[in-house]
């Protein structure tokens, strides 16, 4: 359409025929041309009601014109010599699908997609066509869904709500763009009162006054506050127009807060507020206030879901602890052994790189990784002498019975494997099944050699500790044999480094 209307640009009647016609001024997409200079000299309908001002205020005016506060996607400043207009008559080529939000008066910013032509003359643009919709609607769903998407990765790797949170607000800020974000959670000891806050942004708005008004004293209180006290929610534009809030307002406004959207939640049972806070007057439209309902109830479900699984965590570090405990107080000259071996563990896979829930349960898997010794009788563990061949097989069975122990207990993974793997050796010499190489699988390898290293530098009742050095030496001389290059390497990096497991060195 731009290139038609172009080509019937030879003379300032036909232009004026063209912009003041009923078929321009019927359609939703706004127009105008601007001459050499920049200045608007004519428009449609639909540009007045995009830009917020009538025909006669939009003549004359310029994309310099600093009242657009003409703003990119991600909230800087557009400078009105780098508005597409100005560049087609600096250029005398066509820009196309540029994202600008401009404000505006007494109206939410908009966030436009523009198109421009130069009309060119021989030598010269002697004037600029610009045509543009509003796509604020589209933007703001395009970047509610990319928080939400964001959310739910927040959930997979936060380890305790308030750490969720704390991330969630942070969110809000970097990607959404608003000036404060956070979340306001009820006290354990006062109904009214507030003890969680997880906020990111101009936190130093943010002061002990701040929450004053959310005890059972508070007479007046901002809309935060409100949100808390009543459980519903409050939208305020224009703070410097409210006629409530006087003492929250003038503070706000003091940070150049100047609107807010606070959405009541339930938090483990407890009351709770995402507040959301804009520097432009008008930050929270329909739909602008509809996504972010749509995060507050995804971060409160994000939130119990975080918390469920660290109380998870928490008893299945009991658990295990347990197990470990019932273990070694049959064979007390190993009490601390499988603990010490999962820390060496632990730091062995940290080094090699691995994901941290690995790690977390690489080390959990050295806790118990013994466990199995609960089928042998306490008088062969404890012996001091050497055992015989019967003994001896019956020791070696204990990774079979940890392994079935540990999968009834249904476990998450590799935690029975590390417990039948861990005697296993990459040259097929070890024990319960000969495995070789690869079919060993990598935490097992890390637990071999932890345990190798920490028995050795233990005192049994058969010898005495050997030290560091001998052990080191020992898994270096099995390296690629007996055991993996890349985890031998890993422990004598860790090791040397600093790593210590305490009193027994």
């Amino acid at each position: 359409m731009a290139e038609a209307i172009e080509s019937r640009m030879a003379s300032d009647e036909t232009r004026s025929a063209l912009l003041s016609g009923e078929l321009l001024n019927s359609i939703s997409t706004g127009l105008t041309f601007q001459d050499e200079t920049g200045a608007i000299v004519d428009c449609n309908e639909a540009a007045s009601q995009l830009l917020g001002l009538t025909v006669d205020q939009l003549l004359g005016r310029t994309s310099t014109d600093p009242q657009w506060g003409a703003v990119h996607a991600d909230g800087s400043r557009f400078p009105g010599e780098d508005h597409p207009a100005m560049v087609s008559l600096r250029t005398g080529k066509p820009c196309r699908g540029v994202v600008m939000g401009v404000d505006n008066p007494g109206r939410p910013r908009r966030w436009l997609l523009v198109d421009t032509w130069p009309v060119l003359e021989p030598g010269r643009a002697k004037g600029v066509i610009s045509l543009f919709d509003d796509e604020t609607p589209r933007l703001v769903r395009e970047q509610s869904f990319r928080m939400l998407a964001a959310v739910n990765q927040l959930v997979i790797n936060s380890t305790t709500d308030g750490e969720f949170l704390q991330q969630v607000s942070d969110l809000l800020v970097k990607v959404g763009g608003f000036a404060l974000a956070g979340f306001i959670v009820q006290s354990d000891i006062d109904e009214l009162g507030v003890s969680g806050l997880h906020m990111a942004g101009c936190t130093d708005y943010v002061n002990e006054d701040t929450f004053k008004q959310f005890g059972s004293t508070a007479i007046e209180c901002g809309p935060v506050a409100s949100a808390y006290r009543t459980m519903e929610m409050q939208v305020v534009n224009g703070i410097a127009e409210a006629p409530a809030f006087q003492p929250w307002r003038d503070r706000a406004l003091e940070f150049g807060i100047e609107s807010v959207v606070a959405i009541p939640m339930m938090l483990a049972e407890k009351k709770a507020v995402m507040a959301v806070c804009g520097h432009h007057p008008f930050a929270f439209d329909d739909v602008t206030v509809e996504s972010l309902i749509e995060i507050a109830r995804q971060a409160e479900f994000g939130a119990a879901h975080v918390r469920s699984m660290s109380q998870l965590e928490v008893a299945l570090d009991g658990t295990l602890s347990a197990l470990s405990r019932m273990t070694e107080t049959r064979d007390p000259y190993t009490a601390g052994h499988q603990s010490r071996v999962g820390l060496l563990s632990e730091s062995i896979a940290r080094h090699l790189g691995l994901d941290a829930d690995l790690v977390r349960l690489i080390r959990q898997a050295g806790d118990v990784h013994d466990i199995g010794k609960i089928a042998v009788p306490a008088e062969i563990l404890t012996r001091p002498g050497r055992l015989s061949d019967v003994e001896l097989e019956l020791v070696k069975q204990h990774p079979h019975v940890g392994a079935d122990i540990l999968t009834k207990a249904t476990l998450p993974w590799p935690v029975a494997d590390v417990a039948l793997q861990h005697h296993e050796r990459m040259d097929g010499s070890g024990y319960p099944n000969g495995l070789v190489g690869d079919q060993i699988i990598l935490p097992a390898r890390i637990v071999a050699v932890a345990d190798v290293i920490e028995a050795m530098t233990a005192h049994r009742p058969y010898r005495p500790a050997r030290g560091i050095e001998r052990a080191l030496a020992q898994v270096k001389a099995g390296s690629g044999s007996l055991f993996d290059v890349d985890v031998v390497d890993a422990c004598v990096a860790v090791i040397e480094a600093g790593f210590a497991f305490g009193l027994n060195w």
